[in-house]
């Protein structure tokens, strides 16, 4: 059925799957030659070393070799080779119904770039999916998607899904494991395509025998992904809420005569956190157009805050925050601790009592200064260290990533 213009793509991942590669072939041949749509179907081969490329071929299929390993990468090279208009892969253990494939070409077709099967809301057969995924896993990470950035699904890691030629070039997908999933999910939200979801049934692996999933290690790298892909809200803006909540907190109570010593400790702590927060945001920002996802090297407020952010301005602030710091500390340290040393009769003052003498506020705040101003010194020097890119390398980064 492979055809030199195809329609459709319908494309196989598959690792050792001789058990239930040819009958997904065929079942997606039958069912594309009875709906009359003109189609290819594509075996991406994962290094197997059983029979699979040979059952594969032998019922009709068009093997391609995927040159990393991995889901993801068997996914992007079956997907990359496929001639059609529009493209369909699902599972090769036949979990999915291949009879769903016509379903997802007419979305398609009428107008959606990138449709999704849903398993929850189409129906999962006994044993089919193990409790700690079908209960928590996949839920939380849908959830969690659907929270950070709008996706609105209800299936994040559904194994059979269907995308546009155009829209699929557009993402620029860059996962190699199983979080090539969520990648899909994430970049299709934020490129704000035409998400659409089916109902499909979800059945029992045929294989018998142990998927390749890992529940611990791939839970831990879809959220990894989204992790690297929101660092904004999850750094920068907790940072900047702590920092200047707490800088607000130290000038009111300045002004209070009753202030407590405790109260000062514990606003100027937040302080330190927030900027490490908002230090650990940037930096993570610092690293997203040489990272393989990329994902907000475009966005209008990344692309003003890195034009007025420059690391020898951050350098310069670090140094005068590290030296007004030292200055207050010194001053209150002389106009506070050498009396008392200089008389021998220390007086320590105890946790929560009420203190006025201004050096003694001024002392604590420089200490808070000069520890921000050590932080953002150095972790500028670091940030311009990982910007630094030499004249022979950048032949090899263009081609790692492209665009």
């Amino acid at each position: 059925m492979n055809i030199s213009s195809p329609l459709v793509s319908v494309v196989f991942p598959c690792l050792n799957e001789e058990g239930t590669i040819g009958c997904c072939v065929d079942a997606a041949r039958k069912t594309l030659g009875a709906a009359g749509i003109e189609a290819e179907i594509i075996v991406a081969d994962n290094g197997s070393t059983d029979a699979s490329r040979r059952v594969a071929e032998e019922a009709g299929a068009r093997v391609v070799d995927a040159a990393m390993p991995g889901y993801g990468s068997a996914l992007r090279a079956g997907l990359r080779a496929a001639q059609g208009r529009y493209l369909v892969f699902l599972d090769a253990d036949m979990s999915y119904d291949c009879g769903d494939i016509p379903r997802f070409v007419e979305a398609l077709r009428a107008g959606a770039d990138f449709v999704m099967g849903s398993r929850f809301r189409g129906g999962i057969d006994p044993g089919a999916m193990p409790r700690s995924h079908r209960y928590f896993g996949t839920p939380a990470m849908t959830l969690l998607a659907n929270l950070l950035f709008g996706s609105r699904i209800s299936d994040i890691n559904c194994g059979m899904r269907g995308i546009t030629r155009e829209a699929f070039d557009r993402l620029d997908l860059r996962s190699q494991g199983m979080e090539f999933a969520s990648e899909m999910v994430i970049k299709a939200a934020r490129a704000k395509l035409d998400i659409r979801e089916i109902p499909i049934a979800f059945h029992v692996d045929q294989r018998g025998r142990r998927p390749h999933l890992r529940s611990f290690r791939d839970g831990w790298r879809h959220l990894q992904l989204m992790l690297h892909f929101c660092s904004m809200w999850l750094f920068l803006v907790p940072g900047l809420l702590l920092l200047g909540g707490n800088f607000a907190a130290i000038v009111a109570v300045s002004f209070e005569t009753g202030a407590s010593f405790v109260t000062y400790l514990v606003a100027l702590s937040g302080t330190i956190v927030g900027t490490q927060l908002l230090l650990l945001g940037l930096s993570a920002q610092g690293r997203v157009p040489y990272s393989k996802y990329a994902p907000l090297a475009g966005r209008p407020l990344i692309r003003v805050f890195r034009s007025w952010v420059r690391i020898e301005k951050a350098l310069i602030l670090g140094a005068v925050a590290t030296a007004a710091g030292t200055g207050m500390l010194g001053y209150g340290i002389l106009r506070v601790d050498w009396p008392l040393l200089a008389s021998c009769h220390p007086a320590p003052i105890p946790m929560g009592v009420e203190f006025n003498p201004a050096p003694l506020r001024w002392a604590l705040i420089g200490v808070a200064i000069f520890v921000n101003g050590l932080q953002v010194f150095f972790t500028s020097l670091i940030m311009g260290l990982f910007g630094l890119r030499l004249a022979e390398d950048e032949p090899a980064m263009s081609r790692n990533y492209p665009g």
